[in-house]
This record gives C-alpha cells, structure tokens and sequence, in this order.
C-alpha cells in the first residue's frame, strides 16, 4: 500500500466483512481468508466507499484484477447485489431504507404465497383429498394472497414510476393468473396446472427485480444493471 492510499477503517471493513459472512462474497467459492477488493479500482475513485467494497479470497482477487479473466466489474457488481441489500445501503438514507424495507417485505409475503399455491395445487391433483383437504388448502391460498395484496401495494407505493415496480407487478399479476387458474380447475387438478414449477418460470424476472431494486438505491451503477 503505498503512502497515499489510506486504509479502510476498521468499522467499514468490519461491515464489508459482516456483510459477506467473512467468506469469499462469489457464492460457488466462499473460500477463507479474505481481502476487501475495490470494485471500481482505488485509482478512479480515490475513496473507500461500502458499496464499492466486497470481500473476495486472495485467488478471486487476484482473478479479479487480471484484465482478461471474465470475472469483470459487472459480474462484482452483481455479486455485491446478491448479498444482504439491507446491508448495502447507507443508513442515514431514510427514503432508501423504507423502499428495501418494502422490498424485503414483498419477497417475503410474495413466497409465502408462491409456497401456499405449491401446496394447494398438490393437494388439489391427488384423488385421494378429501373436500375439507382441498378447501383448508385454498383458505390457506386466500390469507396468504391477502398478505401478498397488501405488501405489493406497499411495494407500489414506494416504487412508482420505477422499472422494478414494472417488474414486481408482472410478476404478482403472472402468479395472480396462475392462482385464478388453480382455483377455477376441475377436481383432481391436470398436472400441468398443479405441478407447474412458477419459481423456474420466474427465475428471470425475479432476478431483473432484484438488480433494479439494487440500481435504484445505489448498489449497481445503471451501466452495471
């Protein structure tokens, strides 16, 4: 390190590290121990920032800086991502801190409801339900759409105008689409409605939820996203 490069506080890398389990943040190494790397090289910033920092072990580090290896600036970026967003946003970022708040509660009330779906379509394609089967599991469809409802209009709120609210709305509409469909099948439910696997379905656009939300309060660059 030469002298005028000053090191990272102790607290900022403290954070770093917290925020990817002390392990390599590339999820098929998680390798120790680790350094903390600049995702965009110290001599362009000049500055230790903690959504320009992220823990990698020496050997993704050293693949990192290496011009032709393609673990490049965008694959960090998204490495960065992947990782609690939570802990990637500043905290005196009130605004930030309410839309991942909303975010985080999306996912959360949205997969129950995915999951809720999963079990009522496997009860519903078994002949062996019985009524009260079929029916405990769409009342269970029924509260969790509810909570699902309320979280995406929360979602709504913060995120209009957005691109990842374009994106949570046609996903909660597709899902919405799947439910009506579920619900309005013949008994016991053709495979192809019951055992559909939604989560696959929506790998993609799950993913572009989550890079959007990440761009929008300022964990991906909008080159990166």
């Amino acid at each position: 390190m030469t002298g005028s490069r000053p090191a990272i506080p102790r607290e900022l890398r403290r954070r770093v590290l917290i925020e990817a389990g002390h392990r390599c943040a590339i999820p098929t190494c998680r390798a120790t121990p680790v350094e903390i790397a600049h995702i965009k090289p110290w001599a362009k910033v000049k500055k230790h920032e903690f959504k320009n920092l992220i823990a990698l072990c020496p050997t993704c580090h050293t693949r990192f800086d290496d011009p032709h290896n393609p673990l490049d600036r965008k694959a960090m970026r998204q490495y960065k991502a992947n990782l609690n967003p939570l802990l990637s946003l500043e905290v005196d970022k009130g605004d930030q801190m309410r839309k991942i708040a909303a975010y985080q509660d999306f996912r959360v009330q949205f997969g129950a409801w995915v999951r809720s779906l999963q079990a009522f379509g496997l009860v519903k394609s078994k002949r062996k339900s019985t009524h009260q089967d079929v029916e405990q599991a769409r009342h269970l469809t029924a509260e969790t759409f509810a909570s699902s409802f309320i979280s995406a209009m929360d979602f709504h709120h913060h995120w209009k105008g957005t691109r990842a609210d374009d994106i949570a709305g046609a996903i909660f509409y597709y899902v919405a689409d799947w439910n009506d469909e579920l619900s309005d099948s013949a008994f016991p439910a053709p495979r192809s409605v019951s055992k559909r696997d939604i989560a696959d379905e929506l790998s993609e656009a799950s993913i572009n939820l989550h890079l959007a939300v990440c761009e929008e309060v300022g964990i991906l660059g909008t080159e990166d996203a």
